[in-house]
């Protein structure tokens, strides 16, 4: 891959954001009262913000538009009716101080917008909205100021809140110094950091909607400069994780994010102002690339880079690749490693392949806060990506293999599990009741009146290892499975993104309609140009069925984790090992 030098047009940068925010604005001023009358605290001063944000910006299609100042109207109404007795917004979370936070840090940036001269000078259009807003803002700040939150990420959107509120004050001449107490109390506990720069909930779409912009508001708002250190870890970690279709990985995320796809976008405008600010050739390469994706929030965007005289500079000098969309060196190692979320990724020229077998433990059940994906390999040549590779196996619908341990050694990255499972024996005669009826308990896998804890137990484990062999010169990853213990079925999972074309495989129909079955010989998945080859095949047995289990812990209430795209399975028997491999090419 070649590289040069290259310079920004920064106009060209913010002409694009207004342009983005207007078109965004554009489905609102036909709407009555601005579409407000029915929408959530946070949909509401959200889209508040991004009407004041075009309303005066001087070259927005919008700018001094007679129309808005009656629908930004509407949503202040819209606040004023949802915000309760102690000032705190109810949404899933009732009277929740952090979701109430991230209303009230839109609403001070909406505020310091229309405080600005550019605000002053659109005149009397916005005098009433401020006052109403700043009352909002008024009725809420002592429930943020001594509420709590039930996140780690909430501790940092709530002191942003707080240091935006200490800034009006400020501006106001009525400091409140206990502002800031609450914020140093917060921060006291510690950043929860991971030592590779990842936060705990290693979650990019937390990343960039909270942690990240709430810690760099409180280096500004409240004096912290020293928080910037945090981001700087984060936004260096992430790199290599990006496609080069805009989607960072999030298969690792402790979050909901783990089950989709997460834009990238979101990350552009942290780049671009730690690049500004610190001359980052990097992050100003990132910045760069990740503009080619349309944001998701352009008013916002715009409102963010008005704020913050970092991000309208131009970027510093950064190396690009030549080509225009393909990523920057600074974002393609060879190998890069994120130790704490056990995931590795290999790239070479057009082959990139994903490792991950840093699943937390879920015998309490799988829940919000755990990583617990099973995909354990993604694979992608060109535009051909094969998105997940499972193992699932019928051993007391424990679920799917989801590796407990990962190691690097010099040929590749080894995944491994035990899981187990109890037969149980009669009750010690001195443990027996009279009445037969004995403590409800849960041993792992199922609840029931049995006293667990007492009976002796007869158990039945099987062990699993994966081990993964990048050669990515050649394009290709080697799977080595290997099994200890029971002797039952397994099948694994391809699934592939959808818009491309299969051969080589079986159309499967008893198992799961619409699936596909690799019994003989390679398989291939091509789109375009861009073929992977996959195989070998294993005969087909009626007593390995070729079918995906997400285990109990779905099915008892009828759910699933099951993946979307096209489908192929590769059945057997947990004896010995098994071998496969995984090739990219392109047919030119």
């Amino acid at each position: 891959m070649n590289h040069h030098l290259v310079m920004e047009d920064a106009p060209a940068f913010i002409s694009g954001l207004v342009d983005a925010a207007d078109r965004s604005i554009d489905t609102l001023v036909d709407a009555p009262d601005g579409g407000a009358a029915a929408l959530a605290h946070r949909p509401a001063m959200g889209r508040l913000l991004a009407m004041a944000t075009v309303y005066t910006q001087p070259d927005s299609r919008h700018y001094l538009s007679a129309g808005l100042p009656g629908l930004m109207m509407g949503c202040v109404a819209r606040l004023e009716y949802l915000q309760g007795p102690t000032g705190l917004f109810d949404g899933t979370n009732l009277s929740s101080p952090p979701d109430s936070a991230f209303t009230i840090n839109d609403a001070c940036m909406a505020l310091e917008i229309m405080d600005a001269p550019a605000g002053l000078s659109a005149g009397g259009g916005l005098a009433e909205i401020a006052t109403r807003l700043r009352a909002v803002v008024g009725r809420i700040t002592d429930a943020l100021l001594t509420g709590g939150v039930h996140t780690p990420n909430h501790r940092w959107e709530l002191c942003a809140a707080l240091a935006r509120i200490h800034s009006l004050h400020q501006s106001e001449g009525v400091p409140r110094p206990e502002l800031l107490q609450r914020i140093d109390q917060w921060l006291a506990e510690g950043i929860d950091q991971l030592p590779d720069g990842m936060y705990s909930e290693r979650s990019p779409l937390y990343a960039t909607a909270v942690t990240n912009p709430s810690l760099v508001a409180i280096a500004d708002y409240a004096n912290r400069p020293d928080l910037l250190e945090h981001v700087r870890a984060n936004l260096a970690a992430f790199l290599p994780w990006f496609s080069s279709d805009g989607v960072t990985e999030s298969l690792f995320s402790r979050r909901q994010d783990q089950w989709f796809r997460f834009n990238g976008e979101a990350f552009q405008l942290l780049y671009r102002r730690l690049a500004s600010q610190d001359g980052n050739g990097d992050f100003a390469a990132a910045a760069a690339w990740l503009r080619q994706f349309p944001l998701l929030e352009p008013a916002k965007a715009l409102a963010r880079t008005r704020l913050d005289p970092w991000l309208h500079l131009q970027l510093p000098e950064r190396e690009s690749a030549l080509g225009g969309g393909e990523l920057p060196a600074a974002m393609t190692p060879g190998h890069a490693v994120l130790s704490s979320c056990g995931i590795h990724r290999f790239r070479e020229a057009r082959s990139v392949a994903t490792i991950f077998g840093g699943c937390d433990d879920v015998a309490s059940g799988v829940g919000s806060g755990l990583a617990s994906n099973p995909t354990f390999l993604r694979f992608a040549h060109g535009d051909a990506v094969l998105t997940d590779v499972r193992l699932s196996r019928s051993f007391f619908d424990l679920g799917p293999f989801r590796s407990q341990g990962v190691s690097l050694s010099d040929t590749g990255v080894r995944l491994t599990e035990d899981v187990s499972a109890n037969f149980y024996l009669p009750l010690p005669v001195d443990k027996h009741r009279e009445d037969g009826l004995y403590a409800l308990g849960h041993e792992g896998r199922f609840s029931a009146g049995m006293d667990f804890g007492n009976r002796p137990a007869v158990e039945h484990r099987l062990g699993t290892s994966i081990t993964v062999i990048p050669q990515m010169a050649e394009g290709t990853v080697e799977l080595e499975l290997g099994f200890e213990g029971a002797h039952t079925s397994f099948a694994i999972e391809l699934t592939f993104r959808p818009g491309g074309l299969l051969s080589g495989v079986e159309e499967e129909t008893r198992g799961q309609p619409g699936a596909y079955q690799l019994t003989t010989g390679t398989g291939e998945y091509r789109v375009g140009e861009d073929v992977i080859e996959f195989g070998p095949g294993i005969a087909a047995d009626a007593d390995n069925p070729p079918a995906y289990n997400p285990g109990e812990a779905y099915r008892y209430l009828a759910g699933t984790n099951a993946t979307d795209g096209v489908k192929v399975y590769i059945t057997g028997r947990t004896s010995g090992s098994v071998r496969l491999a995984i090739r990219g090419r392109s047919v030119s």
